[in-house]
This record gives structure tokens, C-alpha cells and sequence, in this order.
């Protein structure tokens, strides 16, 4: 028998075994736990077992993408800055200053800047308000270079670029002289600052001309990176393999791509973990989940083809999955798969920026909560796959203990 959650789920099991009953369990303290038989699961193509997890890197782009994935860590929210800019638009990473740009986040005139000085990593998220008519946009990048001059050169080069464009006027950013800050309209402005090896980014844009407002969004966005960088030192290159790939064994209870290569993503840069500040970036409600971060003590994040968040104890994993789940105004939820009632599954309304998925499910197990997704055909209302990922996962948990 497969069972969590101490005395209570010590109860459910002999009660299951007095009435004759052969099966696996999960049960635990807490609302709404019922039996799981998990031979009875339906996973289709997928392994219900714990896979190790070896992150690939065998080339220099895979190498810098560890150090990338670590540096989105202490990317600051945009949330942050203001609370109303919560849509996301976009996450990236970086390897080399050739990805930056065909990335669809940088444009290509930027290339001599970030090529001739050697872009070693980057993370770039980018979100905007929901209100079209009222529209405010932060874009916040962080790119990191092999020395301070070659990161003053670039963000020298990277103004210098931005302004050949005719029409532009500086910025000033109180208290930041050496913030390169720049507008064509007085709503949209770009900044640029050097700080060691680092160039901060940021891209505001305001709903309607007002320098005072644009100065004000910057020099906020650029004073709390600024904080966040100084809490971390850079990884080293020689050193980033020494890095744990799969610490306390995050990645290893996680969902594995799938063979077939129906995944809705293309590609697993994004693979590794992660601290919850990290995760934040990728989250639909970054407000509301990340105060359920903090409640339930969320402390590592493993993001493979599931994401596996672990909590502090059963009930703060329910609690993360409630907002996990939360529907928005045109959501809709689905029916749990067959055989596992705890889980909670959800049909969005748009696909998310980042994996492109439309369709996600919930898993708790004791402290951990999984979320796997889908991408709904367009002939059918979900994707069958979405529950043989939710029970597989369910799987791995179980197994994993």
C-alpha cells in the first residue's frame, strides 16, 4: 500500500483494509483525500516512475542557460514595481547575444552590442495591465557580460543604438545620472544602466505623455534591481557545472517531457530548478501566487514538462493548489481525471506566453503540488493527454517517497 500523512492516513488505510478492500492509498489529514488504486490509473504513453533528472550541457549556449536560469532568480517582478501590471507577456532566457535577438525580445539593431561584447547569460520578463484602454507595460532584462567594461561598453552601445532613432529625448531619472533613460512620446521610455558585469534594462510604458510618471516607473524598476543583484554574486562559467541540477530531488519527482513530442512547448530552456521567486515569472497571477507562495512556505520549484512546487506541509499544498486553480473571468473548470477527485483542472481562456497551454491540472501529494498542462486540439473541448500527464504524475509522487 501507497500512503501519506501520518496517523490520518494510518486510519484510512486500516479502515480500506477492514472492508476487504486491496488497493493503493493516498490518504492524509485534510479535506476532501480519498483512496487512490494506482494500478487503476490511466497514464497512456507516459512512465508513471521517477526518472533522473541529468540536465544536458554539452554545449557553451547550455552551459550559460544554467546561469541564466539562476539569474531569473533576481530578476524583480514587474508586479512589484505596480501592482496593476500583472499579464504576462513574455519570458526568456539567454545564452549568446545571436539567441537575444531572434528571440522576438530584443530587436536586431541591438546585435552588435550584445555580440562584440560577449553576452555571457540574460532573463527577460515582460507584462502588461488588462486594461486596453489604460494600457502600462514593464519590460525588465538583466543581461550579464564577462567584466564591468565590457557591461559600461554595452550599455553605452545599447543607448547609442536606441537613440540614432530621430524624434528621441532623454529622460532623467532622480537620483540615477547614470540611468541612460530615452523617449520618442513621453509614454514609452527605455533605460539602460551598468552595474559590475550586469546591464539593467527597463521598458515602461505609461497610458498616456507623462515624463514624470515614465522617470518615476524607472527609477523604482532600476533602485530594486539594483538591490536584488547585490544579493548574488555571479556564477563563475568554470564553476556553473558544480551547480546541483536536481537538489533534494525536485526534478526527479517532475513529469518528464514526453517521447512523442507532444508536449505544447518546443523547447525545455526553462528546465531546472528554481526558488520561488524564480517560478513567480512564469505564473498566470503573480500577486495572488506569490502571497500563497509565502503562506505556504514554498521554499524550491523543479520546472520539467510538470512543474513541482514544495510546501511546507499537506494543508499548505491545498492551499496552493486553490490559487494555482483559481479560474479568471472567461476560465472554465474541467472534471478531475478518472480515479483521482483531489485533482483540480482547469480550461483557460487564452494560452499561456510561455509553454502555450491551455488546459492544466493540479496534482497535491503530500507537501508537493504538480501542475501538468495541454494544449486543447481544436476539435475537442480538452486534450486526453492532460489527464494521463495528471495521473502519471500522481504516479511519480507516490512513487517518490
Amino acid at each position: 500500500m501507497k500512503y501519506r500523512g501520518g496517523l490520518a492516513a494510518l486510519v484510512i488505510v486500516a479502515a480500506v483494509a477492514s472492508a476487504g478492500c486491496s488497493t493503493s492509498v493516498s490518504g492524509s489529514a485534510g479535506p476532501g483525500l480519498t483512496p487512490v488504486d494506482l494500478p487503476s490509473l490511466k497514464v497512456g504513453a507516459y512512465s508513471p516512475e521517477p526518472t533522473g533528472y541529468d540536465a544536458e550541457i554539452s554545449t557553451p549556449g547550455e552551459l550559460r542557460l544554467v546561469e541564466a536560469r539562476r539569474m531569473l532568480n533576481y530578476l524583480v517582478h514587474p508586479s512589484d514595481i505596480d501592482s496593476d501590471i500583472t499579464v504576462l507577456t513574455d519570458v526568456e532566457l539567454f545564452f549568446d547575444g545571436e539567441q537575444m535577438v531572434t528571440s522576438d525580445t530584443f530587436p536586431q539593431q541591438y546585435r552588435p552590442a550584445a555580440v562584440d561584447n560577449n553576452l555571457i547569460a540574460g532573463a527577460y520578463v515582460s507584462r502588461i495591465n488588462g486594461d486596453l484602454r489604460h494600457r502600462k507595460k514593464l519590460i525588465i532584462s538583466v543581461l550579464r557580460f564577462p567584466t564591468e567594461a565590457a557591461g559600461r561598453k554595452a550599455t553605452q552601445e545599447f543607448d547609442q543604438i536606441t537613440n540614432a532613432d530621430p524624434g528621441r529625448h532623454p529622460i532623467p531619472i532622480e537620483n540615477r545620472p547614470d540611468a541612460r533613460a530615452s523617449s520618442a512620446d513621453d509614454i514609452t521610455a527605455i533605460s539602460f544602466v551598468s552595474h559590475g558585469p550586469y546591464v539593467i534594462l527597463a521598458n515602461a510604458a505609461v497610458p498616456e505623455p507623462n515624463q514624470r510618471s515614465l522617470s518615476s516607473v524607472i527609477g523604482k524598476t532600476i533602485d530594486q534591481q539594483l538591490a536584488r543583484l547585490d544579493q548574488q554574486q555571479p556564477t563563475p562559467l568554470d564553476d556553473v557545472l558544480d551547480l546541483p541540477t536536481d537538489p533534494d530531488s525536485i526534478m526527479r519527482r517532475a513529469l518528464p517531457k514526453a517521447k512523442d513530442y507532444s508536449d505544447p512547448f518546443i523547447f525545455d530552456h526553462d528546465f531546472g530548478p528554481y526558488e520561488p521567486s524564480g517560478q513567480l515569472h512564469f505564473e498566470r497571477n503573480p500577486v495572488e501566487i506569490g502571497k500563497a507562495f509565502e503562506e505556504s512556505g514554498v521554499d524550491l520549484v523543479g520546472r520539467r514538462a510538470g512543474v513541482i512546487y514544495r510546501t511546507r506541509d499537506l494543508a499548505a499544498a491545498f492551499h496552493l493548489q486553490n490559487v494555482l486553480v483559481k479560474a479568471g473571468k472567461n476560465d472554465e473548470e474541467l472534471a478531475p481525471p478518472p480515479g483521482l477527485p483531489d485533482v483540480r483542472c482547469l480550461k483557460l481562456d487564452s494560452s499561456d506566453p510561455s509553454r502555450s497551454y491551455d488546459d492544466l491540472c493540479a496534482v497535491v501529494y503530500g507537501r508537493y503540488v504538480a501542475v501538468v498542462i495541454s494544449k486543447a486540439p481544436y476539435s475537442a473541448r480538452s486534450d486526453p493527454a492532460l489527464y494521463q500527464r495528471a495521473a502519471a504524475q500522481y504516479a511519480i509522487l507516490a512513487k517518490s517517497e
